[in-house]
């Protein structure tokens, strides 16, 4: 993956991506009320993962190099071993932690709980050991080191996802902005519209 690529989330797969478009694969979205801002998503209003193996179980086998399918890592109910399983059968081999714990997982006065997100890499740790590939989303870009750290050469990208990229409307569609950054030593994206500080990829 490199900064070149075009990045979208979607809530369909269409018959093969594009080699040089990255997908992440939110199928739950669908779930959610037509015209809901993206902060629906980080509330307990639907089953993210379940939502996704439902899916998974109808779709054909596809090589689907550039998916990377939406899961929540802080999920305690959810049978890791079955989701791998599904998502191999499914051709995909890629995931990402969205939306991610910081985003989810906040104490009484709304400050994140990092016990969240070093759950979330321990898990994203265990699917790159099956050799999955990991986008990684950040609600804070304190976060972004430990994330290159932990996941090292498994780490395909970061997206950035910041508070305001949450009154964001969903849709079928919604793209990734390349974000000019050279902090990280890989690629950057975030869901917000292009300013100053960011170009289109």
């Amino acid at each position: 993956m490199n900064a070149r690529l075009v990045g979208k989330l979607v809530t369909h797969l269409s018959a093969a991506p594009q080699s040089s478009t990255v997908e992440i694969y939110a199928p739950s979205l669908r779930s959610l009320p037509e015209g809901s801002l993206l902060v629906m998503a980080t509330l307990p209003v639907v089953d993210w993962n379940d939502c996704l193996l439902q899916d998974l179980r109808i779709l054909s086998k596809r090589t689907a190099h550039n998916v990377y399918a939406a899961m929540v890592m802080i999920d305690p109910f959810a049978c890791w071993q079955d989701v791998a399983q599904f998502l191999k059968e499914a051709g995909i081999n890629g995931l990402i932690n969205f939306p991610p714990a910081s985003l989810i997982e906040r104490s009484s006065t709304g400050v994140p709980v990092d016990s969240g997100q070093e759950l979330e890499l321990r898990r994203l740790e265990w699917f790159a050991q099956l050799e999955f590939k990991i986008l990684f989303a950040a609600g804070h870009r304190s976060e972004f080191a430990a994330a290159e750290r932990r996941l090292g050469s498994h780490l395909d990208g970061i997206i950035h996802l910041p508070e305001e990229a949450l009154k964001l409307s969903i849709g079928k569609e919604m793209k990734l902005v390349g974000l000019n950054d050279q902090e990280p030593s890989v690629p950057t994206f975030a869901l917000l519209d292009g300013t100053s500080a960011m170009r289109k990829t």
